[in-house]
C-alpha cells in the first residue's frame, strides 16, 4: 500500500491523503508511460505532419492551377479552330481568285511544315495545339506570298483583270439558283443533258449586268435556220472578254446593247425574262474559257468566277472545277470574236 499526501500551499487549507495499492500504481504507471509515449511520438512526427500538411497544400494549388491551364488550353484550341477556317477560306479564295484570273502559281520553295518544339510540354493535348498553331503559321506565311504574287500579277495585267467576268449578272437579293451547272434532267426533253450555265430564276424585268468588261459579239435572237441551240436561247447577249473569255446572257425580256459596243463591268445588258426554252421568267449564264489563245472555247462553272457573291458549296464547286464534256458542233455567230 502507498501513500500520497497532497500539501495546500497554504497553510489554511486541508492536507489530502491518497492511497494507492500496488494494482493501482502499476496502472498509474502504465498510463504516465503511454502519455509519455504518444508526447513523444507526436515530438518525433510533427515535422512529417507538417511536411504533409504542405504538400497537400501544393497539390491543392497545382490541381487549381491545372485546371485553369486546362481552361486556357480549351480556349486556344477554339481559337485555332476559328483560326483554321479563317486560313481554309483565305485559301479557298486565294485558288479562285488564281483560277479566275488564269494564273498557274508556284507551288516549289515554300516548304512544308516545320518540326513543332514542344519542350516544356508533357500534356498531348498541349503538344498537339502547338503543332497546329505551328502549320497554321506556316499556312499563313504561305498564303501571303501567294497573295502578293497575285497582287503583282493583277497590277502587270490591269487591262485582263476588269475583262474577267467576276461579278453577279443579277443584283444580290432579286434571284434564286434554280438550276446549277452540270449533269440535270432537261425539263423540256425529260433527257439527261449537261447543263452549260446557270439559271437563276427572277422577276421579269431585273435587271442583267455585265460581268466584266468586254465586246457585245452578239445582241439578238438568233434566227432557227442558223442553229436550233441558240435559238432556244431566246434573247441573249454574247460578250467577248478579251483572248480568253466569253460570257452569255439568255432568255432575255429586252436588250439594251448592240453587236459591236464596248461595255463596261456593271452595265446594264437588258433585263430577265422568258423568251426561247423557258418555263418560267429566268436568266441562264455561261462563262466560257479559252485554255489558250485561239483555243476552244469550254464552258466552266460559272460560281467559280463570280466573286462579289457567296454560293451555296461554292468550296465544292471549286475545289472540283471540273469543266463541261465538249460541247457538240455549236458555232458562234459569225459576230463573235474573241479580240
Amino acid at each position: 500500500m502507498w501513500e500520497v499526501q497532497y500539501h495546500p500551499a497554504s497553510i489554511r487549507g486541508r492536507v489530502r491523503f491518497f492511497f494507492l495499492s500496488g494494482r493501482h500504481l502499476r496502472w498509474l504507471a502504465a498510463i504516465l508511460l503511454a502519455t509519455f509515449a504518444l508526447i513523444g511520438s507526436g515530438v518525433a512526427l510533427a515535422p512529417t505532419g507538417v511536411r504533409s500538411i504542405a504538400l497537400l497544400s501544393r497539390t491543392l494549388v497545382a490541381r487549381h492551377e491545372n485546371r485553369a491551364e486546362r481552361l486556357t488550353l480549351a480556349r486556344q484550341q477554339a481559337a485555332l479552330d476559328r483560326l483554321e477556317k479563317r486560313v481554309q477560306a483565305a485559301r479557298g479564295a486565294e485558288e479562285q481568285l488564281a483560277l479566275v484570273l488564269g494564273v498557274t502559281q508556284r507551288e516549289s520553295g515554300i516548304g512544308g511544315y516545320p518540326a513543332a518544339q514542344p519542350e516544356g510540354f508533357d500534356e498531348p493535348d498541349a503538344v498537339a495545339a502547338l503543332e497546329r498553331a505551328t502549320q497554321l503559321e506556316t499556312e499563313s506565311t504561305a498564303l501571303l506570298s501567294l497573295a502578293l504574287e497575285l497582287a503583282e500579277f493583277a497590277k502587270r495585267n490591269a487591262a485582263l483583270t476588269r475583262q474577267v467576268p467576276s461579278i453577279c449578272p443579277l443584283p444580290s437579293g432579286t434571284f434564286v439558283l434554280s438550276s446549277p451547272y452540270g449533269e440535270r434532267t432537261s425539263p423540256f426533253t425529260r433527257a439527261f443533258d449537261f447543263h452549260t450555265g446557270l439559271d437563276l430564276a427572277a422577276r421579269e424585268g431585273t435587271p442583267v449586268f455585265a460581268a466584266g468588261d468586254g465586246i457585245v459579239g452578239f445582241a439578238g435572237r438568233i434566227s432557227l435556220e442558223f442553229n436550233v441551240h441558240w435559238w432556244r436561247y431566246g434573247n441573249l447577249v454574247i460578250l467577248t472578254h478579251g483572248a480568253r473569255y466569253l460570257s452569255i446572257y439568255a432568255h432575255l425580256r429586252d436588250v439594251a446593247v448592240r453587236t459591236g459596243d464596248s461595255v463596261r463591268r456593271g452595265e446594264v445588258l437588258g433585263s430577265a425574262g422568258n423568251t426561247g426554252w423557258s418555263t418560267s421568267p429566268h436568266l441562264h449564264y455561261e462563262v466560257r474559257v479559252a485554255e489558250q489563245d485561239g483555243g476552244e472555247l469550254i464552258p466552266m462553272d460559272p460560281r467559280i468566277f463570280v466573286l462579289n457573291y457567296r454560293w451555296k458549296e461554292q468550296e465544292a464547286a471549286l475545289v472540283a472545277s471540273r469543266k463541261a464534256p465538249r460541247p457538240p458542233f455549236d458555232p458562234l455567230p459569225a459576230t463573235v470574236q474573241l479580240r
